[in-house]
């Protein structure tokens, strides 16, 4: 059945109301209070730490699976369905963190969790893209996802004040019960979201069109190397799990609170101004430069500490860097297979993740916690001569994309 002729301005006013309810949905979303305290509740109801941290491997692992079939989902049966879909599967995963008893309940609740981000993985950044695409806006991705994506930040520093309140006012559970909330209205505002339409014929069955993506990739330079750089960079937030070790034997405990509170604002920061960078110097540019700066900081604040480290440690130029990352993704990713080709990249990411977690855990009990983050930062330094190729290759007379028939 043909599309719908256009009404005029229709496509702009989806723009508008389409980038504000993912500003919402991404604030609702990350507005988990119990964030700080995860671990210890599960401990509490399982009576077990180890059990806990299983826990957390199979809401990785439960995520890393559903990644790819996801993908496949979101580009044949629509972006809207598919984001309505991760915040009810959502809201169900914290109603049975609420009620769980024990760690049965508990064990379902993880594996849910891990769909519903597998279903908003590739998807949401896809609706955005092909919103702005509909409309001839696509150069504006930019300055919206920046600024789309500058919500994680602000939910994610409000909550963990909040949470901290409540846990200390009630109880841990207590927390976790008022998380359900923000997920329901996740719900709502995903509702309210109006389908982009994309132009294209969909391929035969579900099998040739993931083959038809992964050729994509394979076939296609930039967006090769810039899935590996995805990957890669996805792998150094493993960092955020040791982090905390390291600037505890520099700064006062009462102090780590502060410390990710700045963190956050640095990366809400960046992500706010991505779109003005993106627009002056390009977005190979951009995450060249950004991955230059992060790597630069993480290993001062590392080969000597002081009282200073924790303020470089991390990621400073975080929020610009993932901004021209998604652009130049978003711009290589064909029409058809664009939130597929999201999830291979989020797959290989996750997979990275997890070796490299497992390997740095390693190396801090037997050498320390230094020798771990800089184990980490070693694995993503391999990002930057890809980068610097991904910045060569557009900065040369054919623009170097070479983007995938459409």
């Amino acid at each position: 059945m043909s599309a719908p002729p256009s009404v005029p301005g229709s496509a702009d006013q989806k723009v508008s109301r389409n980038v504000r309810l993912l500003s919402w949905f991404n604030f609702f979303g990350d507005f988990r209070m119990y964030g700080p305290i995860m671990v210890i509740y599960f401990a509490q109801v399982t009576g077990s730490y180890a059990a806990a941290a299983g826990l957390l491997a199979v809401k990785q692992l439960s995520s890393a699976a559903c990644e790819v079939p996801t993908g496949v989902v979101s580009d044949r049966l629509g972006r809207r369905g598919t984001m309505i879909a991760g915040a009810v599967v959502m809201v169900a995963a914290h109603a049975g963190y609420a009620a769980a008893p024990g760690y049965g309940l508990l064990l379902v609740a993880v594996v849910l969790e891990g769909a519903a981000t597998a279903l908003w993985s590739g998807n949401n950044e896809s609706l955005l893209y092909d919103t702005l695409l509909e409309a001839g806006r696509e150069e504006e991705f930019p300055r919206h996802a920046g600024r789309v994506n500058s919500m994680f930040q602000i939910a994610l520093a409000l909550a963990a004040a909040i949470g901290g309140a409540v846990a200390g006012a009630w109880s841990l559970r207590a927390v976790v019960v008022l998380s359900i909330g923000p997920q329901i209205l996740c719900v709502l505002v995903a509702v309210l979201v109006r389908e982009p339409r994309v132009t294209g014929p969909l391929e035969s069955t579900v099998l040739t069109h993931l083959g038809s993506a992964l050729r994509g990739i394979r076939d296609h330079p930039v967006l090769r190397r810039m899935t590996l750089v995805s990957a890669l960079r996805y792998s150094g937030e493993s960092a955020a799990q040791l982090s905390p070790v390291f600037v505890a034997g520099l700064w006062p405990l009462w102090a780590l609170g502060l410390w990710r509170t700045f963190g956050h604002g640095v990366a809400f920061a960046g992500f706010r101004i991505s779109g003005w960078v993106i627009g002056r110097l390009g977005p190979a540019r951009t995450l060249l430069s950004g991955e230059l700066v992060d790597n630069v900081a993480n290993v001062v604040a590392l080969v000597k500490p002081t009282v200073v480290s924790p303020v470089l440690l991390g990621s400073p130029a975080y929020g610009v860097s993932t901004i021209a990352q998604q652009t130049v993704l978003q711009r290589e990713f064909t029409d058809r297979e664009r939130a597929t080709m999201g999830s291979l990249a989020s797959l290989l990411g996750s997979v990275l993740y997890g070796v490299v977690a497992l390997g740095a855990g390693l190396v801090a009990d037997r050498w320390g916690i230094v020798a771990a983050l800089l184990t980490i930062q070693a694995v993503v330094l391999i990002a930057l001569p890809l980068a610097w190729w991904v910045h060569a290759h557009a900065s040369s007379p054919h623009d170097g994309a070479g983007t995938v028939a459409r």
